[in-house]
């Protein structure tokens, strides 16, 4: 059995749903928020198996943020992390051969390839760090994390531009801007630590 504790969402979740739906015309965000639902299942079920727990759940405009009872280590949490967008590629895989179903099996497809970005927050960013700080150590995480932060985010604000001036789609450029708040936010809360999984939550999208 899976248990979890209280699930809190902010204002700024709310607004976001809202607006989807607004623009929703083919039923494509309750597909979407059951996409989202699958990974973060995929990241509890690997918790659980590693002897963690979960206190609780935030929902907010950039993802959701599981609450953990106690430190992971670094496998552990390397695992986790990559047990969302697993999660997502397991359904894209199953979906896709059903007549219908295609924009179920793009939308975890899609979901899933955006999460194993190695952007800080990121799940595949996550992975990253953890396997890099059992090589070398958190200091040369942190380092190469940084980096990667830096180079992917410049790539994607640069590409959504170019794409946005020649075509008219600002899809990308959404995007880079996301990644841009999640790189801020990261900083701000000091979000790599020196100890294993030492803050106690983990981040997905």
């Amino acid at each position: 059995m899976i248990r979890m504790g209280r699930v809190e969402a902010t204002g700024g979740f709310f607004l976001l749903l809202a607006w989807l739906n607004y623009l929703d015309r083919t039923l494509v965000v309750p597909m979407a928020l059951a996409a989202c639902a699958a990974h973060e299942l995929g990241h509890i079920i690997v918790i659980r198996l590693a002897g963690g727990g979960v206190k609780g759940m935030r929902l907010t405009a950039v993802g959701a943020e599981l609450i953990l009872d106690r430190p992971l280590s670094y496998w552990q949490e390397g695992l986790a992390a990559l047990a969302g967008p697993g999660a997502n590629l397991l359904l894209a895989l199953i979906f896709c051969g059903f007549k219908g179903a295609a924009v179920f099996a793009g939308l975890n497809l899609a979901l899933a390839a955006f999460n194993l970005l190695p952007v800080g927050r990121l799940d595949g960013g996550r992975a990253l760090y953890c396997a890099l700080a059992l090589l070398a150590g958190p200091a040369a995480a942190d380092r190469a994390g940084r980096w990667l932060d830096c180079l992917c985010t410049a790539g994607a604000l640069g590409a959504g531009a170019l794409l946005a001036v020649c075509r008219g789609n600002i899809t990308l450029l959404l995007i880079a801007f996301w990644l841009l708040a999640l790189i801020f936010r990261q900083n701000f809360y000091s979000f790599h630590q020196n100890k294993p999984c030492q803050r106690g939550r983990k981040k997905v999208q």
